[in-house]
């Protein structure tokens, strides 16, 4: 029988692949204008992997000190409640601590307006995971990882990259990749929650939890999943379109490849047998890494040459 601190860390890893996609998506978007700073860039991935792991471990501490029921059906609660309720909260703390120990570094380089994103993330983490309803238990948990992963986390990577060295950091040309891959980005992590509410359905309704698929039914989650496939890939051709990239379709490639890896998750959504869904999940978590990183690969390739005046080990 697996453990209270297994379920949890598991859960917690295999979320990290969206955050981690974020902050990949953001560095290639400042990849592209010839801005990559991998040290600030690897900072942002540290900070959201501290803010995500403590996100995560409060909203099943939420869950556990106002029995939800969530945590009973994942056999954290009943006989291992002694070893979860501490570690909950103690892990929660430990990780918030470490996440605004990384933001004050960021803030040391990139200035005043990094603590108010900061103090928004914290906000609006608060509302998603605590409070008298966090919005993660309401259907508008979807918009929650739209604006945290999508907007927040793209646009603000690639402009801390962008204004690193840069005189004119407020500049269209410098921002407008972040934009729309923002919104690829946003969609896809969409995708994701409801993955994750698809694969809980019954214990939700169970539970009373009012998620978008117990509140919309399975069809249209299914029909809304597929939907946001369609529509991150007609931003990211308009994104092409616009930007003029002319890379002969290799700068299509990522997001051709996640609509094909979601048209699987959502046939799949449809011929798997229930207590396999939560496989799924870890597809459509990876799927979001797999666009950020491949994006990353070929705007570093092919996108302006860096004119960074820093260097790492003599290069």
């Amino acid at each position: 029988m697996p453990t209270a601190t297994s379920i949890i860390t598991r859960r917690s890893q295999s979320s990290l692949m969206m955050g981690a996609g974020s902050v990949m998506a953001g560095t290639a978007c400042a990849a592209l204008r010839g801005n990559t700073e991998y040290l600030p860039a690897t900072l942002c991935l540290i900070f959201v992997i501290f803010a995500q792991l403590s996100a995560n471990f409060y909203y099943q501490y939420y869950d556990e000190t106002n029995r939800c029921g969530n945590n009973i059906d994942n056999r954290i609660h009943n006989n291992s409640s002694r070893e979860a309720f501490p570690l909950l909260k103690e892990c929660s703390i430990g990780m918030f601590f470490l996440a605004v120990m990384t933001g004050m570094s960021l803030i040391a380089m990139s200035g005043w307006w990094v603590m108010a994103m900061g103090v928004f993330v914290i906000l609006f983490g608060w509302l998603a995971c605590g409070g008298s309803t966090p919005l993660l238990r309401t259907p508008y948990g979807i918009i929650c990882s739209f604006i945290i992963f999508g907007p927040v986390g793209v646009i603000s990577t690639s402009f801390i990259q962008s204004m690193h060295e840069s005189t004119e950091p407020l500049n269209w040309h410098d921002i407008t990749p972040s934009l729309y891959m923002s919104i690829v980005i946003g969609l896809m992590c969409v995708n994701t929650t409801l993955l994750y509410g698809y694969s809980t359905y019954l214990t939700d309704l169970r539970n009373s939890k009012e998620s978008f698929v117990t509140v919309c039914g399975k069809k249209a989650t299914r029909l809304l999943f597929l939907f946001n496939g369609f529509a991150y890939t007609g931003v990211t051709l308009f994104m092409c379109h616009s930007l003029h990239l002319n890379l002969n379709g290799l700068d299509m490639i990522p997001s051709v490849l996640c609509l094909l890896v979601d048209i699987y998750i959502w046939w799949k959504m449809r011929t798997l047998p229930r207590y396999q869904l939560p496989t799924l999940i870890d597809v459509g978590n990876f799927n979001v890494l797999l666009m950020g990183l491949l994006s990353f690969l070929i705007f570093e390739l092919t996108g302006t040459p860096d004119d960074s005046q820093l260097t790492f080990f003599g290069f």
